[in-house]
C-alpha cells in the first residue's frame, strides 16, 4: 500500500513538472508557425514577395531558381479572388488554412489558359454563385474552403537567370483582392 502511494505521489509531482515546463515554454513557441508569421508580413488580400535568403520572417525560398509571394486572406465577408498572368515557364499555386495543411493546388498544366484565375469561396457564397454567376468569375476555378482564413503561396520558377525578371514581374503584377457577391 505504502509503495502505491509512493508512486502515485511521485506520479502527480512529474504531471505537475511537466505541466509547469510546457507552460513556461510556451511564449517560445508561440508565433512561429507559418500563420503567424505570414500575417505578420501585412494586410490582408495582398502579396508579398518572399526573399531567397534566410531572414527575419524566416519565410523564404531556399532554391534560387523559384521566386514566391503570399497573401493571407478571410473569405468570411466575401469570397477572395487570385489573378496573375505573364511569361513563366512554370508556375504553381497552392493555398493553406491556418493550420498551414494544404487545401487546394494547381500549376501552369492544370490551368485554364495560361494564368491564374481562382476564387476561394465558403459553401454558403458557392451556393450564392451558383444562383448568379458574375461574368468577372465565369472563367475563375471556383474553390470552396471550409475554413474562412488561410494563406495562397504563389510560385514562379525560372530555371535560367535571364528568366528571373520575368518571374519577379509574374509576382509583382500578381493581385489577391476581396470580392463583392452581387445578392441579385
Amino acid at each position: 500500500m505504502r509503495s502505491a502511494l509512493l508512486a502515485i505521489a511521485i506520479g502527480l509531482v512529474g504531471a505537475a513538472f511537466i505541466h509547469i515546463v510546457i507552460i513556461l515554454a510556451l511564449p517560445m513557441w508561440t508565433g512561429k508557425d507559418a500563420w503567424t508569421r505570414v500575417e505578420a508580413l501585412g494586410a490582408e488580400n495582398r502579396f508579398y514577395s518572399l526573399a531567397n535568403e534566410p531572414n527575419i520572417t524566416r519565410l523564404y525560398n531556399e532554391d534560387p531558381h523559384i521566386r514566391s509571394a503570399v497573401c493571407h486572406f478571410d473569405i468570411s465577408n466575401g469570397p477572395v479572388r487570385i489573378l496573375a498572368s505573364g511569361d513563366v515557364p512554370i508556375w504553381t499555386v497552392a493555398a493553406y488554412d491556418t493550420a498551414s495543411d494544404e487545401t487546394y493546388s494547381m500549376n501552369d498544366r492544370s490551368a485554364i489558359g495560361t494564368g491564374v484565375n481562382i476564387a476561394f469561396v465558403t459553401p454558403a457564397q458557392m451556393l450564392q454563385l451558383r444562383r448568379f454567376m458574375p461574368r468577372a468569375l465565369e472563367r475563375a476555378v471556383l474553390v470552396e474552403l471550409s475554413q474562412p482564413q488561410g494563406y495562397v503561396v504563389l510560385r514562379a520558377i525560372a530555371p535560367t537567370p535571364s528568366q528571373r525578371p520575368a518571374a519577379r514581374a509574374f509576382l509583382a503584377e500578381a493581385s489577391c483582392t476581396g470580392i463583392t457577391i452581387d445578392p441579385a
